[in-house]
């Protein structure tokens, strides 16, 4: 008791203090999500700023061709050059703008250089932009053999008659001011990196200049984002230079891919500074539980001493009462709820000793209206099987006179009654109306002999006792659902007349088939009437030691149920199935029926033959 006592205290404490750290992890883990969205949001803003910075850029680059004045072939190049300073003032161009042919050479330049008579089709950024003819910004390029650090922004060129006639194009030193200024504009946190870097990893501009034009150690990882336009926040590692042996640190990266230029924006914070919050919170909840925790223990100690020792002696009184010892009394010298239960507990032993005595008495009593109970029950069972069997048996054998009686008595009757028809029909000639009424009369007495034919064979058909159960089962399909179009399909496993041959002399393995031959017809005759099914699956297996038999139908299927219900309160709905279950019980089978409306019925019938 004392233990459980202590346990049930320390138990609470923990799931107090486990419910509130787990809403204070969620709440700071809130929080560092919260942080990393805003990191992605601001390198996601950062981006935009800089998409604008260019699409304004290449929108100066655009209004060359919309001048409408370019033309290569007047041998006047005023208005190129005035075309080209118009876009070269006010833009990120630091360096010069062109014009380019098709074929790459630079026809000319702003501000005039010396190199202004080259071909730059060797840049594969200008064979990119000479092939699709759209707009292109590519990333950091060193020329050869200056070794000079250039990013062009390309766009197609037109003449004043509105056809593309070559490339213009901007070079930008990387290192340019504003760029850089939009970087460094965004208030930082002394560990917080921000940087512009192109699609190989090589850093544009940072809020640190000693990174500019290194590359990036998440290079390949950010290229994929860059190809892939896509946002993302990951963990990373970085060395940093202010510690001793470049001791790996790792860092929490949001980037934010440009729609413009192949390029990404990426803002980097230590994963210490991110997760300080959680850190910080997580020991002072250790310190916390460790005190909880032994402050609940002492209490619990405490405690339990009071309450355990009265509980003790009480529980040695009940372990007495266990072992059937209702004669010693219960004493509990506490005056308090502990002393009152003891008393309880003693009052309850004296009535418990008094009531002992009066169910043993009873329950002799009891066992034996059981067992003659129990022994009527076996012998109405047994009563009601022999009776019902006798039933079966009798049924069959009126079926079996009155299909003999059919058969010897009417049937006859009705052929010679026929003869006696064709005779007098014989006498009248071809167009005597006498002739064709006796004709009618002997076609109704046709029809009659069938329907008694029909009749004879459905209480008692020839083939089941000469050609066996197979032969039956397949009449039996034959006559109900092939007969009304209804496509059936039988398969049989093991041989049926082997089964008969090995089990000849076994008692009743007639009335086997016999019942088995009800069963079945009962379950195609419920098909042909209520099922609408399509089609009819059957299946006879003819085992070793049994038979099992399968009906499956596609119809609209019923609630078993409901039906079985209606027939135990004797209503004429599902009388068929009961009587199924019974033939089937006098033969120790099995019958498994399953059907849902809509959903087809499955019969499943096993009768074991034992020797």
């Amino acid at each position: 008791m004392q233990r459980r006592i202590v346990f049930l205290i320390i138990l609470n404490l923990v799931i107090i203090l486990a419910s509130l750290g787990i809403i204070s992890h969620l709440s700071i883990d809130a929080s560092i999500k919260r942080s990393l969205e805003n990191r992605l949001a601001l390198a996601n803003i950062v981006g935009q700023y800089i998409d604008h910075v260019l699409e304004t850029n290449l929108k100066r680059l655009y209004d060359i061709s919309l001048s409408g004045k370019i033309d290569f072939h007047d041998g006047e190049w005023e208005p190129e050059k005035k075309a080209l300073k118009t876009a070269f003032e006010y833009s990120i161009f630091t360096d010069r703008i062109f014009l380019m042919d098709t074929h790459g050479n630079v026809v000319i330049a702003y501000p005039h250089t010396e190199e202004e008579r080259v071909n730059l089709l060797s840049i594969p950024y200008v064979r990119r932009t000479l092939a699709e003819m759209k707009p292109v910004i590519s990333d950091v390029y060193t020329v050869s053999p200056t070794r000079k650090k250039v990013i062009f922004a390309l766009v197609p060129l037109k003449n004043k008659n509105g056809e593309i006639v070559g490339v213009a194009g901007g070079e930008i030193d990387p290192t340019n001011y504003l760029l850089a200024h939009a970087i460094k504009s965004v208030y930082m946190e002394p560990d917080t990196y921000v940087e512009l870097m192109d699609s190989r990893g090589v850093i544009i501009a940072s809020n640190d200049p000693r990174k500019i034009l290194t590359c990036s150690q998440q290079n390949k990882f950010l290229n994929v984002l860059i190809a892939d336009r896509k946002g993302s926040v990951i963990n990373c590692h970085r060395c940093k230079e202010s510690n001793p042996g470049n001791k790996r640190e790792r860092d929490m990266l949001a980037f934010a891919p440009l729609s413009v230029a192949p390029w990404g924006i990426s803002v980097r914070d230590p994963r210490e500074k991110v997760f300080a919050p959680s850190i910080s919170l997580r020991k002072g909840f250790l310190v916390l539980s460790v005190v909880s925790i032994f402050t609940g223990l002492l209490l619990a100690v405490g405690l339990s001493k009071g309450i355990v020792r009265p509980i003790q002696s009480l529980i040695g009184a009940t372990q007495k009462i266990a072992r059937g010892n209702l004669q010693d009394p219960i004493e509990v010298s506490t005056r308090d709820e502990i002393g009152t239960l003891g008393l309880s507990f003693d009052e309850m032993r004296i009535r418990l000793a008094e009531s002992v005595d009066s169910i043993q008495r009873y329950s002799v009593e009891l066992e034996n209206r059981v067992a003659d109970r129990t022994r009527e029950l076996l012998q109405s069972k047994e009563k009601l099987a022999v009776l019902l069997r006798e039933v079966i048996n009798a049924e069959e054998a009126e079926r079996k006179r009155i299909a003999r009686e059919l058969h010897d008595d009417t049937s006859q009757s009705l052929n010679a009654t026929m003869i006696s028809l064709d005779s007098i029909i014989s006498r009248f000639s071809d167009y005597d109306p006498v002739r064709k009424q006796l004709r009618q009369i002997r076609e109704q007495c046709m029809s009659m002999l069938k329907g008694v034919h029909r009749l004879v064979n459905d209480l008692r058909p020839p083939v089941l006792d000469d050609l066996g159960l197979e032969s039956a089962i397949k009449w039996v399909l034959e006559k109900h659902l092939g007969e009304r179009g209804i496509p059936y399909y039988i398969t049989t496993k093991g041989d049926s007349e082997g089964l008969k041959a090995r089990f000849h002399g076994v008692p009743d393995y007639g009335k086997i088939e016999l019942v088995l031959f009800r069963v079945i017809q009962e379950a195609i005759i419920n098909v042909s009437k209520h099922a609408d099914a399509e089609h009819v699956f059957v299946s006879l297996i003819f085992g070793d030691s049994g038979i099992e038999i399968e009906i499956k139908d596609d119809g609209k299927g019923f609630d078993l149920e409901g039906v079985l219900e209606s027939a135990r309160e004797g209503t004429y709905i599902g009388l068929g199935l009961l009587g199924m279950e019974e033939r089937i019980a006098l033969l120790d089978g099995k019958l498994n029926i399953w059907s849902e409306p809509g959903m087809g019925t499955r019969i499943k019938v096993y009768v074991p033959i034992l020797t």
